[in-house]
């Protein structure tokens, strides 16, 4: 059991929960992997809020930059989840692209900010 498998339960998350899962599954194994899993489930999660809310406008491009910082996403989402994001995607780009090496406690704090921005997905989009 992970600290994600209440989105497994929920059938509207499978596009997300997966990835979610195998990011924190992958993490004692291989931070890096992990930071490269959280970026990965956090695309995924952004694009699904993008489907479910109508009401968000689809920017020209649909590379994850683009998706966090259109302004119908950015202040759709609570400042607090939403300032974390960008430290997601940086991350799983660096573990990606450069040799450096991934720490443990960045590989956390990625896994933690994707945590909670899954919660607000279920908090707002959610069926009870």
């Amino acid at each position: 059991m992970t600290n994600f498998s209440f989105l497994k339960e929920k059938s509207t998350y499978t596009l997300f929960a997966p990835a979610c899962v195998e990011a924190e599954r992958i993490f004692a194994a291989s931070p890096a992997m992990c930071a490269v899993g959280c970026r990965k489930a956090m695309e995924l999660a952004v694009k699904w809020v993008y489907a479910a809310d109508t009401s968000m406008e689809m920017p020209y491009r649909d590379n994850l930059q683009s998706l966090l910082h259109e302004p119908s996403f950015r202040f759709a989402v609570d400042r607090n989840t939403w300032g974390k994001l960008p430290f997601i995607a940086k991350l799983g780009n660096e573990a990606v692209h450069t040799g450096h090496n991934i720490q443990k406690g960045d590989a956390l704090l990625c896994l933690q900010s994707l945590f909670e921005f899954v919660q607000w997905i279920d908090y707002c989009y959610g069926i009870a």
